[in-house]
């Protein structure tokens, strides 16, 4: 029976609602428990069986071309798996395409097989070795032949017509959450395959949909669950498309959690998993309704997908350190979780030609540094028999060393108690144009850039995941132009800073409530020891900061040779209260030309860009224009140097590392969950030339690392890789590592006494 408006969960929606509880909605309106970080990474798992997917994975993926199938020799890719130690193959079972010889009724059984079976094949050849397998299927779409057969099962637009993927080629006939064919012939699929056919887990490729449905199902569960019709998107108001959305989370989260139901029927030892795109990734206001959240509520393996490059027209290299960001993002949201990337393929736009071998491999080490995995994504057959076969083999190295070390590596996760501010909707609020024009995300690489560079261990605070015991982990905590907060978030930042803990903001940072809403002041005001002006300018040009306390740590190497430091971006206008120390101020702008008139009447102004302000025993530094973006865009020294000197004074004997590396070598620190004081130290060269893709990687010479990690004191250490001589002696909770030569990639376990 439809549930009346007026106590309708939707009906109760204001004006942008969704972005607050898009993230928190899971199937029907039961919200599911999370556990903080700090809970679960406190938890006794030391006795618990871990299933295969808790260990560390490396996995090979070969989605299969319809005309693979002529010559496929599961033999072969058996060899080829051996040969780089990997443990896990995840191969096409089917959906668009069918591999095996279906017998259900929307078939699609791949004609280039004949009557063999590939998926049999494969899965009983990689059983006899003790290769897991995982089955691909994709819903996304079926061919014109099976939609005639089922009409009924499929997406519709308004009129009733079918919808068709105009990506692909030939263009599939659209599926959604509610029809026929994404939710009863899919779970019998499943069933059918995994009660068939030697397989342990499911890899469920492009879960989601796109756009709005007007299919029959759709409209009646629409209807059912808001007391109306699915608005007419073109002219919906954005009440109503929040509405139909916070629906389409609804129904993506019942899809997800069917499916995963009728994985796990068949034993908890097989694993259901799906990709979980970019981090910075803001999409659409009507977009798939499966986001990030899904992964922590649904995915026994978190897999991002992180391709050097994008699939686009015009190619741009992800930074080298991207793979470990991503891995201390999905280690920040369920640490006992393995957490891998998705490579390979040149990132699809591509995919038949070989990946840049010297940033591949890099990236494989950064991936590691931090506790990741590898699911290596190539697109044609198997990399030994395909057309461009010289990234065969490539990951070896890489694999063979999680091989080799794969008790150690069990269950690592990143070490730090500096945590960047990672906030949801203040990353959805940004699919709304405005004036600063900024993506989201640069910010955040732009406070990583700073952090990496100077060897800072750190990870990431998940808005929807903070509490008074995931905050008391950290000396500091970065909000970088974190905007939209709640006043429970406000609440909890505010008992941090009062109790001790040490606070970095920027730029716009709590201006704007969790819906999107501007404050007339600062939610944290208070902690800033500013007041908003209510003002943002445009220093994007001709901008600069003058320094007015010429003694204050964050300043003094430049003073004696500066008055002025860089500025650009945009800077929020404050007024500072009487207790806040003013570091710089804002410079009104010195227009560029004439040359001659390139002057003000005085640089200081009553505005300031950086402030320090004591609240209860925590310390805090406001930024009111933009370092972190500055320091990605464009890169200048003067931000760079203001945030890693805002870091050092905030975090103190916090950082654990001391090192004479250069920038251009990354440290990882990782410790286990299973066994207390076990440590892994990681360093990864990525020193080259100027240019990307990297030519040739130089080795770097002479390193000192000093490192103090938790433990009564050193117990053991082992070298697990290096490629010159390391020497390492400790006292107490100290190690010094002196390293020779560092070509590529050196890591050492260590064990302490606790």
């Amino acid at each position: 029976m439809p549930i009346e408006p007026e106590n309708s969960f939707l009906y109760k929606f204001s004006r942008r609602k969704f972005i607050q509880y898009s993230t928190a909605l899971t199937g029907g309106i039961t919200v599911l428990p999370i556990l903080s970080q700090q809970a679960t990474a406190n938890a006794s798992v030391s006795e618990q069986q871990l299933f295969w997917y808790q260990k560390p994975l490396r996995i090979t993926h070969t989605v299969l071309r319809e005309t693979d199938a002529r010559n496929y020799d599961a033999r072969v890719v058996v060899d080829y798996m051996k040969k780089v130690g990997a443990n896990t193959l995840c191969i096409n079972a089917g959906g668009i395409v069918d591999f095996f010889q279906n017998p259900l009724p929307a078939a699609n059984i791949n004609t280039f097989m004949g009557k063999r079976d590939i998926l049999k094949e494969i899965t009983t050849a990689c059983k006899e070795v003790g290769i897991k397998v995982i089955a691909r299927i994709d819903f996304r779409g079926v061919e014109e032949h099976v939609y005639k057969k089922f009409p009924d099962w499929f997406k519709k637009d308004m009129d009733q017509n079918p919808v068709l993927l105009t990506y692909t080629k030939p263009q599939l006939y659209e599926a959604c959450f509610s029809g026929n064919y994404r939710n009863d012939y899919a779970n019998e699929f499943i069933s059918y395959v995994l009660k068939n056919y030697a397989v342990d887990g499911i890899w469920h490729n492009a879960p989601g949909f796109g756009g709005v449905c007007y299919c029959p199902q759709c409209q009646a569960s629409y209807k059912a669950a808001a007391g109306k019709a699915i608005p007419i998107i073109n002219s919906a108001t954005e009440e109503e498309i929040d509405q139909y959305m916070a629906w389409k989370v609804q129904a993506g989260d019942q899809y997800m959690d069917r499916i995963k139901k009728t994985v796990k029927s068949f034993g908890e030892d097989k694993a259901y998993t799906a990709e979980v795109f970019s981090m910075y990734g803001v999409g659409q206001r009507i977009d798939s309704g499966i986001d990030l959240n899904n992964a922590r509520k649904y995915f026994d393996i978190l897999v991002s997908v992180a391709f050097l490059t994008e699939n686009t027209e015009f190619i741009h290299y992800e930074d080298l350190n991207y793979g470990s960001t991503i891995i201390k993002f999905l280690k920040s949201m369920v640490p006992e979780r393995e957490a891998v990337v998705m490579y390979g393929g040149n990132g699809t736009s591509h995919r038949l030609v070989i990946d840049p071998p010297v940033d591949l491999n890099i990236w494989l080490w950064e991936i590691l540094s931090a506790g990741g995995r590898f699911w290596n994504c190539y697109f044609t057959n198997v990399p030994s028999v395909t057309h461009d076969r010289r990234n065969a083999y490539n990951e070896s190295e890489a694999y063979t060393f999680v091989k080799t070390h794969e008790k150690l590596l069990e269950q690592h996760v990143p070490v730090a108690n500096i945590g960047i501010y990672y906030s949801q909707p203040t990353r959805l609020s940004y699919r709304k144009k405005m004036e600063e024009g900024d993506h989201f995300g640069t910010e955040i690489r732009g406070v990583e850039t700073v952090l990496m560079e100077n060897h800072i261990p750190h990870d990431f605070i998940l808005s929807d995941q903070l509490s008074k015991e995931r905050l008391q982990k950290y000396k500091l905590v970065i909000l970088p132009n974190v905007r939209c907060i709640s006043e429970k978030e406000i609440t909890l930042l505010k008992d941090y800073v009062r109790n001790g803990g040490n606070l970095l903001a920027t730029y716009a940072t709590s201006l704007y409530d969790e819906n999107g809403n501007e404050r007339q002041e600062y939610g944290l005001a208070e902690v800033f020891g500013v007041q908003y002006a209510g003002k943002k300018v445009n220093t994007r040009k001709d901008n600069y900061q003058f320094i007015l306390d010429k003694k204050h740590s964050l300043v003094e190497a430049d003073s004696p040779h500066t008055e002025l430091l860089f500025n650009a971006g945009f800077t929020a206008l404050s007024k500072p209260n009487k207790e806040a120390k003013i570091i710089c101020t804002w410079v009104p702008t010195i227009q560029n030309q004439p040359p001659d008139k390139a002057w003000v009447q005085a640089f200081s102004t009553e505005y300031p860009t950086i402030v320090e302000h004591t609240y209860g025993k925590g310390k805090v530094l406001y930024f009111a224009n933009q370092p972190d973006l500055l320091s990605y865009e464009p890169g200048h020294p003067d931000p760079r140097n203001l945030l890693v000197r805002s870091i050092r004074l905030l975090a103190g004997d916090a950082i654990s590392i001391e090192t004479t590396a250069p920038s251009t070598v990354h440290i990882g620190l990782t410790t286990s969950r299973l066994n207390a004081g076990q440590y892994i130290l990681s360093l990864i060269n990525t020193t080259s030339g100027p240019r990307r893709p990297i030519r040739e990687l130089i080795p770097v010479h002479d390193i000192q690392v000093k490192l103090k990690v938790e433990g009564k004191s050193v117990d053991s250490h082992q070298v697990l890789r290096s490629q010159g001589e390391c020497r390492i002696t400790s006292k107490g909770q100290e190690l010094t590592i002196q390293l020779s030569k560092l070509q590529d990639f050196c890591a050492i376990h260590i064990q302490m006494k606790t």
